[in-house]
């Protein structure tokens, strides 16, 4: 497992922020996976943390595409991220570490989408 905490700032939220998500990439091989429902855990420009009741298996790569709103009057975000990590919570649910695609116009949306949501 590889955990990266040397970001200038992650966001944990109090309630977790529902999401909808789609593989589009396994290992070098494009894909497009009917769309799974998920909550992501806390966020930061380069990555979240997302939480499913999947369990995606990691033997390869898996590049996932992440669908959010922050709040309902808050600006669509769709980031494309690379799985690092899995982790089992609970019974029935999976976490995953996803690192974001190097993107500056994702990373200020998301800084900014961020600063909102804490002001609210």
């Amino acid at each position: 497992m590889k955990y990266k905490r040397d970001e200038s700032y992650r966001f944990t939220f109090s309630q977790p922020v529902p999401c909808s998500f789609t593989i589009i990439g396994i290992g070098d091989k494009t894909i497009e996976s009917k769309t799974a429902k998920g909550e992501i855990v806390d966020l930061s420009p380069q990555g979240c943390r997302l939480q499913s009741l999947l369990n995606i298996s990691l033997e390869k790569e898996v590049t996932l595409q992440v669908h959010f709103k922050l709040d309902d009057d808050f600006a669509q975000i769709i980031a494309v991220g690379i799985i690092q990590w899995q982790k089992r919570k609970g019974m029935a649910h999976y976490q995953y570490g996803i690192e974001f695609v190097k993107d500056a116009v994702l990373k200020n949306t998301i800084t900014e989408e961020l600063k909102k949501y804490v002001k609210k």
